[in-house]
């Protein structure tokens, strides 16, 4: 189909033009017949046309100039504001599907907490069709013992307390079924502040709480029977350790067999170590990883140890990283491997560097360092002349959150560990 072509402006001035001449023609010529009663020639015509044509150009150009701009501006408003309304209603239609086809549940609740629009995806979720769910209360949906929990949150949003508020939430289905989902809520409000509706977003986390609560019980169990071994081994090597020294009181006098028992010894401590140490493997990572002040935890781990003669500097204040609550443990090994293997150490510092790849903890000390061939090897487990679990204890209590540790010192200039705390897993507070 061929457009329209549409009349501008100047196509009307021009019509004017040709009315306008035609016209003023008609009536001078009418005129003319009794001012001047001879027959015309054609100068007298040439004069007429272009009298005529001049006054035309006069009256539809000059005169109207500012009406014709007016309407070209009024036209270009209008045109202008059918594209915005276009635009928006396109846009409209945009957000509208991206609503309703969203795969995550979500809905419009009025400030009363009421559903006042629902997609489709809420709908598999709870299992209520949208006009079923439509007017009614998140609180209804949720078990009892969520309600005060929907409620303060609800508050701490119209107060201003949160922007937003995330948590657990355990709803009932249509059918009775309970099902967990993880809720996320932003309350919107108008141009002076008045809330207008909350925005909870649902997300069907159902599979993934069955799963942990299945694991948290396993857990419980073995972690269970580890205490109870644990408990009765311990109790065995304490029985053990009392026979032996009882043992070696009664034969001093027998350096053979005073030998074979402090070995017997030995070996009851290093199995009485480990024993220790599977204790504290299992705590690893069961609790919650959270931010621990760096300078405090290594003055509070260096208490218990004895470094009277030796100058330990703990690092400047103010940091703090995101790891497991075991982190003690990382500063009292390092700090026990240097008192244990350092031979002449005097001096134990900690340093903090911010850089690229994130924020790097230098622990060294001015003992006989480490030969470069077991730089790795001691992070290894039972490598060393203890029961090598101290290094190796430390590597997994860091990798819990992503963190690591190297041995770079120079072999005979003292021990040094480097320890990367990526980016977003540490803290600097302002000095």
């Amino acid at each position: 189909m061929v457009a329209k072509a549409e009349i501008t402006p100047f196509d009307q001035r021009l019509f004017l033009i040709f009315i306008v001449t035609f016209a003023s023609m008609t009536a001078f010529e009418f005129v003319g017949k009794f001012l001047y009663p001879y027959d015309p020639d054609w100068r007298s015509n040439l004069i007429t046309s272009l009298f005529t044509s001049g006054l035309a150009v006069i009256i539809a150009y000059f005169p109207l100039s500012s009406y014709y701009e007016n309407a070209t501006q009024l036209s270009s408003e209008v045109e202008r504001r059918h594209e915005v309304e276009s635009d928006l209603r396109e846009r409209e239609e945009r957000l509208r599907r991206t609503f309703d086809q969203s795969p995550v549940g979500a809905a419009l609740c009025s400030p009363d907490l009421r559903f006042t629009r629902v997609n489709g995806a809420l709908c598999v979720i709870t299992g209520y069709t949208q006009d079923e769910l439509i007017n009614r209360s998140i609180i209804s949906i949720a078990v009892p013992d969520e309600t005060a929990r929907i409620l303060s949150c609800a508050e701490a949003l119209k107060s201003g307390a949160a922007d937003l508020d995330e948590r657990d939430l355990h709803l009932v289905r249509r059918n009775g079924d309970r099902i967990w989902v993880r809720l996320s809520v932003r309350l919107i409000r108008d141009a002076e502040g008045a809330p207008l509706y909350f925005l909870p977003m649902f997300v069907d986390i159902n599979d993934r709480k069955l799963a942990e609560d299945a694991l948290q019980k396993t857990n419980k169990k073995l972690s269970m029977l580890s205490n109870i071994t644990r408990h009765d081994i311990k109790n065995q090597l304490t029985g053990l350790s009392m026979f032996l020294q009882m043992v070696k009181n009664e034969v001093p006098d027998n350096p053979l067999l005073q030998e074979h028992i402090g070995k017997l010894m030995t070996c009851s401590d290093a199995i009485e170590r480990q024993i220790e140490f599977t204790r504290y493997y299992e705590e690893l990572g069961t609790a919650n990883a959270g931010w621990f002040d760096m300078h405090q935890g290594i003055l509070d781990e260096a208490r218990q140890l004895p470094l009277d003669r030796i100058t330990l500097d703990p690092g400047k204040e103010g940091i703090s990283i995101y790891v497991d609550p075991l982190v003690g443990k990382v500063y009292y090994n390092l700090i026990e491997n240097s008192l244990r293997h350092g031979g002449h150490v005097t001096a134990i510092s900690f340093a903090a560097t911010e850089t690229e790849k994130g924020l790097v903890i230098r622990y060294t000390d001015d003992g006989v360092g480490i030969p470069s061939p077991e730089k790795e090897k001691i992070f290894l487990k039972g490598y060393g002349r203890n029961t090598g679990l101290g290094l190796f204890l430390i590597r997994e209590i860091l990798a819990t959150t992503g963190i690591s540790i190297t041995e770079t010192g120079t072999p005979g200039a003292g021990a040094q560990f480097e320890i990367l705390v990526p980016k977003g897993k540490y803290r600097l507070s302002p000095s």
